[in-house]
């Protein structure tokens, strides 16, 4: 960023993750009930944009996992235990960008998920909202991503009777953001590692 030392101004914005307005949801494939899904009551995270040059753009977000619910108190329990998220020794998520690009009003983000103590490549696919959907003026955006749950070490399955297992690997992730402008004591870029 310093080698692009210029006046910064409207171009470059700095925005967070409005907790009560937008949600972060998974779901996954399951045998015997054909899909579980549920949400992360509390994360949030950071956006930065510079809308001359997009590609200094950055997005930063944390997960808390004991957040986690599925409607099922018993399966949460046992989605939070050592067998799976282990909650105790890794209670926070991670996303950081590294590239970010702009077709459009479509964005990928390229960056690293640090999860259950395994970091890995997640392409994160954005989609703005229609213009005028939100009354209050935030700028809404649906986010879209699958994890491979297998690489990031989340093992835990179940064999059925009847052949097959329990669980499957993919886990589709879907923010619906909805961003509140931070105000600029600092309009620079965070920085990256």
């Amino acid at each position: 960023m310093n080698q692009h030392n210029r006046q910064e101004g409207a171009a470059q914005e700095r925005w967070a993750i409005d907790p009560q307005r937008s949600r972060l949801s998974f779901s996954l494939r399951h045998i015997v009930v054909q899909h579980i899904e549920g949400r992360f009551e509390r994360w949030g995270g950071t956006v930065f944009v510079d809308r001359d040059q997009p590609s200094l753009s950055s997005v930063e977000v944390w997960i808390d996992l004991p957040s986690i619910t599925t409607g099922d108190e018993q399966r949460d329990d046992h989605v939070r235990s050592p067998e799976f998220l282990d909650v105790e020794h890794f209670p926070r998520a991670t996303f950081r960008s590294q590239v970010v690009q702009l077709h459009g009003g479509h964005v990928t983000i390229d960056g690293r998920l640090e999860l259950h103590g395994t970091s890995r490549d997640l392409r994160v696919e954005v989609e703005e909202e229609p213009i005028g959907q939100a009354a209050d003026d935030q700028p809404r955006y649906t986010a879209q991503a699958t994890v491979d749950r297998q690489a990031f070490g989340l093992h835990w399955n179940q064999d059925l009777d009847v052949g097959g297992i329990v669980l499957g690997d993919q886990v589709k992730i879907r923010a619906d953001l909805a961003l509140a402008r931070v105000a600029d004591s600092a309009h620079a870029a965070p920085a990256r590692s």
